[in-house]
């Protein structure tokens, strides 16, 4: 067999324990690097890729990374690890949770990623999606000696406010049933939109929004709006109240809206038109004999309900409710199903009022409402024809429902939190 020279380290070093430690060193170098190509070959091997549309939605399953990235779209699904993640999602992770991890490429650039963390049994727990381009908190710096702007410079000025205010991601979490209980939005400033949501029997009663703004280690969270959410009988959303917060983050009544009592303040016209209205009552919900199609209010310079004539959809009247109000506070409807006659005048003469039913033989239905010194509502009067069919009364979250009969309460019912808890019968 032919026989060739010594090696270079032979050469170098000779055959001595110089020459076997650089060996022994050489081969330890090479470890981290063999360690590392066998990893990212493992996760390529777990992925699975798909041609997906320009929202992530996985069209078709790719035979391999190179097919999938040859489309304009595509989508990677893989099992994630907890170092992966997010420092900040990390506080919501559970360690008998699973890590999903979705990659959305736009041109063979990763554009978006999805992060799941759901149960064994398939129940997502978090579901967030974000850029892959992560903020950075802002530092506290003392702020430039102030100098004129030109208008464009402060126009400049406003836009980069505009844009470092942009979303970059969010994240809703979910409880065991599926429900969903908290929703996050992420912006470029590091702030961040927190909405909880609670609920008592899978029914949605209150849901509270705030904002958290960081800068550096610092967190000031300032509470925005809580909504109550109220339900009929049949578990159906009655009405909504929206107490905003006030200045220094704490919630007071500052302001109160309730559905269907939305109105555009700022309208141009103090008569404009809703289509398909909520209703303010339960209770007014069958004086109608066909659908409501749309509804034209007239409103006052406090944007106030003053009337509301509604319509079905051919445009024939089918009812007009009369508001009546003490300030901020709406005492009374009237629901009148006769529409209102105009007279004709001579020439020369001028034109009479209108007149409604409720000149004549009053209203068809009427509900009245009471509050206490605070101006929360604590009753509720329905009449029909002037008779008390039913009345209500409010202490907070808890309501008692009276149906009366000839002047006489004949069925009680107990609601808590806008669900009913008992019914009882009243004899006698």
């Amino acid at each position: 067999m032919e026989t060739y020279g010594p090696s270079i380290l032979t050469v170098m070093f000779g055959n001595s324990w110089a020459s076997n430690r650089f060996m022994a060193t050489q081969n330890f170098f090479f470890l981290p690097l063999f360690f590392l190509t066998f990893v990212s070959l493992s996760a390529q091997e777990n992925s699975r890729w798909y041609r997906s549309s320009r929202g992530g939605m996985a069209l078709e399953e790719a035979s391999s990374r190179i097919t999938a990235l040859r489309n304009e779209y595509c989508l990677e699904v893989r099992a994630a690890v907890l170092e992966e993640i997010p420092q900040f999602l990390q506080q919501y992770y559970n360690s008998e949770w699973k890590i999903e991890k979705r990659s959305l490429y736009e041109n063979r650039k990763e554009s978006r990623i999805q992060w799941l963390f759901s149960e064994e049994s398939g129940v997502v727990r978090l579901a967030a999606v974000f850029t892959p381009e992560e903020p950075v908190a802002a530092e506290e710096e003392e702020p430039p000696p102030p100098e004129a702007a030109t208008a464009e410079e402060t126009e400049e000025t406003e836009e980069t406010e505009e844009l470092e205010k942009k979303a970059w991601g969010f994240a809703d979490l979910y409880d065991g049933k599926g429900l969903l209980t908290r929703d996050l939005t992420f912006y470029t400033d590091c702030s961040e939109a927190v909405t909880d949501f609670f609920y008592r029997q899978d029914a949605l009663i209150r849901a509270e929004a705030a904002i958290v703004e960081k800068t550096g280690e610092e967190e000031i969270k300032k509470n925005l709006y809580t909504d109550h959410y109220r339900y009929n009988r049949s578990g159906a959303v009655r009405a909504m109240e929206r107490l905003f917060g006030a200045e220094g983050g704490e919630e007071v009544n500052s302001r109160l809206i309730r559905i269907p009592l939305i109105i555009p303040r700022n309208a141009a016209d103090n008569t404009f038109v809703n289509p398909a209205p909520a209703f303010v009552s339960s209770f007014l919900e069958d004086a109608f004999q066909k659908p409501v199609f749309r509804a034209v209010f007239s409103t006052d310079s406090r944007g106030r309900i003053l009337s509301e004539i509604r319509e079905d959809e051919s445009g024939a009247f089918l009812g007009l409710l009369r508001y009546r109000w003490h300030g901020e506070r709406l005492d009374s409807i009237l629901l009148f199903l006769e529409e209102e006659k105009k007279e004709t005048a001579e020439e020369g003469e001028e034109a009479p009022p209108p007149k409604t039913a409720e000149l004549a033989a009053g209203p068809e239905r009427r509900v009245d409402y009471t509050y206490d010194a605070r101006g929360n509502r604590i009753s509720e009067k329905n009449y029909v024809k002037g008779i008390l069919e039913r009345q209500v009364n409010i202490d907070g979250e808890k309501e008692t429902e009276e149906l009366l009969m000839d002047g006489k309460v004949v069925l009680r019912a107990y609601w808590e939190n806008g669900r009913k808890i008992r019914e009882e019968q009243v004899k006698d």
